[in-house]
């Protein structure tokens, strides 16, 4: 229901997943998420919000595609979209209802022959340039390094070249272009990668299924990892899989979202390496599960342009949520 008591002519789609937030030139903003719902049926979503945080509309961007579930903005306020399935690609989509390629997303360069696609990250410290770094929710997913040839729409659809995250031994890895043997350092170091995200020189991302955060410096080439939520401060824990992730507007913290667990919920992690709660499902109820059946995941993790406002939810339960504090401040 928008904020002049009209209703959307579609109802909110099904099996939400990675998400972010684009601004928009008069102030407003677009919520940009995905729907993991297979078999041709997924796509991309616009929730978009007026400058007072109403919500005024909601419209496809991207259909016919399957099992979008992560993604990544790129430097020039698009989305990319990543399908979790066997040929996947990542789609670029224009949310901006005044952008040249609104109403036109487009299959990227950076998914290659396909996979099973996460997430994204940039490294534009060269703007002429850009690094994208893409994870695969994949045993044998090697991380991807694309380097664009310029900047904007058509850098992800012309040019660049491809490498792969190699990991050598508990302390170093290089890029390489033979995907072979980057996919076997990927089922030996990294299995079944996530959510990325990229700082000043360092590269974060998420190893599912051996619920380990990897801390690469780019410039280096050394890394450090970590086992996340074992260092944990406060109410709640962080003993599932982690999922996708969300660095801070100050870059002092960054956030979590958890798959499975009896009580999934969102995480923050410090500079110290130290975890605490934002929330969690109550163990017990339609949110939790259990070792054997993981019921629910948080998703959708984004911050508003202002930071005020915290969006997540729960996949299965279909339940969006918008956090603020009451101190009034801005997240983070």
């Amino acid at each position: 229901k928008y904020a002049n008591g009209m209703e959307s002519s579609q109802g909110f789609h099904g099996m939400m997943d990675g998400a972010g937030i684009v601004p928009l030139a008069d102030g407003g903003y677009v919520y940009v998420s995905n729907s993991e719902i297979g078999s041709g049926d997924g796509g991309v979503y616009g929730l978009y919000f007026d400058k007072d945080g109403d919500v005024i509309d909601y419209k496809t961007l991207l259909s016919d595609t399957t099992r979008n579930c992560g993604g990544g903005l790129s430097p020039w306020n698009t989305w990319i979209s990543c399908e979790e399935t066997g040929g996947g690609q990542c789609w670029q989509v224009d949310p901006d209802p005044q952008g040249a390629n609104h109403g036109n997303p487009r299959e990227t360069l950076l998914g290659g022959d396909g996979g099973r696609y996460e997430t994204v990250a940039c490294d534009n410290r060269r703007p002429d340039r850009p690094i994208f770094f893409t994870t695969e929710d994949h045993e044998f997913g090697a991380l991807r390094k694309f380097v664009a040839e310029g900047n904007g729409w058509d850098a992800l659809h012309n040019g660049g070249s491809t490498t792969f995250l190699r990991i050598l031994d508990e302390s170093t890895f290089e890029w390489t272009s033979n995907e072979s043997a980057a996919s076997i350092s990927a089922a030996t170091y990294y299995r079944n990668a996530e959510g990325v995200i990229y700082h000043e020189g360092l590269l974060y991302f998420t190893a599912k299924k051996t619920r380990t955060l990897f801390i690469l410096n780019l410039e280096k080439m050394t890394y450090e990892s970590e086992k996340t939520g074992l260092q944990f401060s406060g109410k709640g824990s962080f003993n599932a899989q982690p999922d996708q992730i969300v660095l801070g507007n100050y870059k002092r913290w960054i956030y979590f979202t958890e798959d499975g667990g009896t009580t999934p919920g969102v995480y923050v992690r410090d500079l110290d390496g130290t975890y605490y709660t934002i929330f969690e499902a109550i163990e017990g109820s339609v949110y939790s599960g259990d070792d054997s059946n993981s019921s629910d995941e948080t998703v959708g993790i984004a911050l508003s342009p202002d930071r005020r406002k915290l969006y997540a939810g729960f996949q299965d339960a279909g339940v969006l949520m918008e956090f603020t504090r009451d101190d009034g401040f801005p997240f983070e």
